[in-house]
């Protein structure tokens, strides 16, 4: 079975150009704040609707927060790859479709991480990875902007990054 939060994880390993430069395990990439890279995906149904997933108890960051699918590259990944791999290894599923949405700097804010923003298409059913999924929902935009503005659930800040910088919610 993998381990998604494993400590020593390789993970890619950036300049501030997001130029590959080696690579260094996960824990070691958090702790001295290294930049490194990420895929945020956000994937829909054919009718519109998003499908959100609130983090297993388990992960390193941000458990139990909502937010999208996504995970860090490996060395020498490409990000379109890590996005597809991210989906099928969360939701189970190969998406129909993906577009490049765009791309957030590396900064406090995103965790040091460069991320790059694709939209995928699934079909149902889907089979959410219980150690990375302890939930999941079908929303609405206008029901995801609602649910955040209201305060009453914790979502991942990176995952509000991440839909500000598509126009989903207003900058702050």
């Amino acid at each position: 079975m993998t381990n998604y939060n494993d400590p020593n994880e390789l993970l890619a390993v950036v300049n501030d150009r997001d130029e590959e430069c080696g690579s260094a395990p996960r824990q070691v990439v958090h702790k001295l704040a290294l930049l490194h890279r990420a895929v945020h995906v956000l994937v829909f149904l054919p009718q519109g609707q998003l499908i959100i997933q609130r983090r297993s108890h388990k992960k390193d960051t941000y458990p139990l927060h909502w937010e999208c699918v996504g995970g860090h590259l490996g060395p020498g990944e490409a990000y379109e790859t890590a996005a597809l791999r991210e989906v099928e290894e969360e939701l189970g599923v190969t998406p129909k479709k993906s577009e490049f949405l765009g791309k957030l700097d590396a900064s406090p804010a995103t965790g040091h991480e460069f991320i790059s923003i694709y939209r995928a298409e699934v079909v149902l059913p889907v089979y959410p990875n219980e150690d990375e999924i302890a939930e999941w929902r079908i929303v609405s935009l206008e029901d995801l902007r609602n649910i955040i503005m209201a305060g009453t659930e914790k979502f991942s800040p990176v995952f509000l990054e991440t839909l500000r910088a598509v126009g989903i919610l207003c900058p702050k």
